[in-house]
């Protein structure tokens, strides 16, 4: 994905929070996973929002940081969350993890940091995929630890098997259509995504299934949730008084 792309997704969106699909509200997002995170991360350091998007669930993870930077690869979206939803401790910044240079510079501003990031790494080619995860182990440093959430192949299964059987999602299908959403191949095979992670330099200490929750509903009036795995992982040999835990 390009950041024009991007550009383009979030210049055509309405301003309201919750007008992207996965921009649920925080007490089903973010609130859900920082007890994941908290039981590994030191939450002293500050925390980089990795595709922080509207910003909606980086102000709510403010409260528990002393600093948090949101980062975006669309300046859209950055200007969006700026806008909507800042915080004396929050600052957004238009910021390419793939490019080394702009890694090394947010690095030497904030030094170890703790890492939060949903919905990035599927969109992402086998090789970006690969210098993602160099960079973002840079941030992470010794001391830093990583949520992540990311879809896998049953996600993709799972939206092609609504759409087919006629349910009518409207942002689920336009995010199919223009970002192969749901069709593009995901980061990992179902239950596979530990080995991404361990295979590029990191201890997993954490990781399960859990839903993604989503701005839309099914014809029955439900919200609709798409099934995703999570990952708490740190920098190899950087995991100090964490056990690793597989779930």
């Amino acid at each position: 994905m390009t950041g024009a792309a991007w550009d383009a997704f979030w210049s055509s969106l309405p301003a309201e929070p919750g007008a992207a699909l996965w921009d649920s509200a925080p007490r089903l997002t973010a609130a859900r996973h920082l007890p994941l995170l908290r039981d590994h991360a030191d939450l002293s350091l500050p925390l980089v929002d990795v595709g922080c998007g509207s910003g909606r669930q980086t102000q709510w993870l403010a409260r528990h940081f002393p600093q948090v930077v949101g980062v975006d690869i669309a300046e859209a979206a950055v200007e969006l969350a700026a806008a909507s939803h800042g915080a004396p401790n929050v600052t957004y910044r238009r910021a390419d993890l793939l490019d080394e240079d702009t890694v090394t510079a947010l690095r030497a501003e904030f030094g170890d940091v703790n890492v939060y990031m949903r919905g990035v790494l599927h969109q992402l080619a086998p090789d970006d995929r690969t210098r993602m995860l160099r960079n973002i182990r840079l941030l992470l440093g010794g001391a830093g630890v990583l949520f992540t959430q990311e879809l896998t192949e049953r996600t993709g299964w799972y939206i092609a098997e609504l759409l087919a059987g006629g349910e009518q999602l409207p942002k689920t299908a336009g995010l199919a259509a223009h970002f192969d959403f749901g069709a593009r191949i995901a980061p990992a095979h179902d239950g596979r995504l530990r080995l991404l992670f361990e295979g590029n330099g990191y201890d997993v200490v954490a990781d399960g299934d859990i839903a993604l929750h989503t701005t839309e509903h099914t014809s029955g009036g439900h919200p609709l949730e798409l099934p995703t795995r999570y990952l708490v992982a740190c920098a190899s040999d950087a995991c100090v008084g964490t056990d690793v835990t597989r779930t």
